[in-house]
């Protein structure tokens, strides 16, 4: 057993928003993080090059578009997104929003991490 407090996560910044890797250590073969998007905040379009990439918006509305589709998630929606699919999203609600990121393989964090 592992138990990773959310007090001891560290939280990185990437362009306009926090992410915050929550899996403990020991999971390598996958990452669970929260991201938190202020208002206005965006990631640029990208190609994903993990295997599989689920976003599930805990709160707010958060505009993604993959494969240049535009698709509108809210609370409680979830998003797939597979190895090779362009995605990138925005926040242009009225609320901070917040999602929880599922990925495999799990990431490289930066080397202070």
């Amino acid at each position: 057993m592992e138990i990773k407090r959310y007090e001891d996560a560290a939280a990185f910044e990437f362009a306009d928003f926090t992410l915050r890797e929550m899996a403990p250590d020991a999971v390598e073969e996958a990452s669970m993080a929260e991201i938190l998007l202020p208002i206005g905040a965006d990631r640029p379009p990208r190609i994903s090059r993990k295997l599989h990439r689920i976003y599930v918006v805990l709160a707010g509305e958060i505009e993604f578009s993959v494969n240049e589709q535009p698709v509108r998630l809210s609370r409680g929606d979830t998003l797939y997104v597979a190895q090779g699919e362009q995605y990138g999203f925005h926040n242009g609600g009225y609320e901070e929003g917040r999602m929880l990121l599922i990925r495999m393989p799990g990431p490289a964090l930066p080397e202070n991490a």
